[in-house]
């Protein structure tokens, strides 16, 4: 009976899948700067969106733990074990789609939010000669190919100087392109809901998985112990 529970390996896998991510968005160069701390006080007030990356790592740990309660109640033939996995389990499956679902449906709010938010970003960095931020700026013209925080006009309409990193490989006598930073942040962060959609729904079968045959396996264990009580 125990070899019929796959539960608790699937979920440690699903906890791998999510550090994997957790990981990756904490170390890719895009994200990095994207996400940065300077960014997200200033255009949101906090951290919340420097931190998902962390908040995928606990949620793998927890994930992995959990996986303990379905081992031991294979292991021991336990239901309460078994059912308690299978109820927490199903609650980090509604709290997943919960949170997906609603950043689908802020993407509006949040892409108004960081266009307004930059752009204030912007020329605090730029009137405050604060040198730390406008690096931040410049690094972010160099990685997405932008310039400014709607389009060039930010710097002619400022008298600020245009930097080397608004044109085409840092060259000042190429083009400058086309593109605001804010824009070219908000879009490639979009472009990557697919990846993220893609995993969650790996995740989220995975977890489905693992909630039905613990319920199964629970149920088969209670069957066997009414079969035994009365043979």
């Amino acid at each position: 009976m125990q070899s019929t529970f796959n539960g608790s390996p699937l979920a440690a896998r699903v906890s791998i899948i999510l550090l994997g991510f957790g990981i990756y968005i904490n170390v890719n160069k895009k994200l990095d700067i994207a996400l940065s701390e300077h960014l997200n006080t200033r255009i949101i007030g906090g951290n919340a969106l420097e931190d998902v990356g962390y908040i995928l790592i606990i949620v793998a740990v927890f994930t992995i733990l959990l996986s303990a309660f379905g081992c031991l109640g294979s292991i021991f033939k336990n239901r309460v074990f078994l059912y308690l996995y299978a109820v927490i389990l199903s609650l980090l499956i509604i709290t997943e789609l919960v949170a997906f679902i609603i950043i689908l449906s802020s993407r509006v709010a949040i892409r108004d939010s960081y266009h307004s938010g930059f752009e204030e970003f912007f020329n605090h960095a730029y009137n405050q000669n604060r040198t730390d931020l406008t690096d931040l700026i410049e690094s972010m013209e160099r990685e997405f190919k932008c310039c400014g925080a709607e389009n060039v006009t930010d710097y002619y309409k400022n008298n600020y100087t245009i930097p080397s990193t608004c044109h085409h490989n840092n060259d000042i006598h190429k083009p400058i392109f086309n593109q605001g930073c804010a824009h070219a942040v908000v879009t490639w962060l979009w472009n990557q809901l697919p990846i993220v959609a893609s995993v969650l729904c790996i995740i989220l079968l995975i977890e489905i998985f693992g909630v039905i045959s613990s319920i199964a396996l629970a149920i088969a264990i209670s069957h066997s112990s009414y079969d035994k009580l009365y043979d």
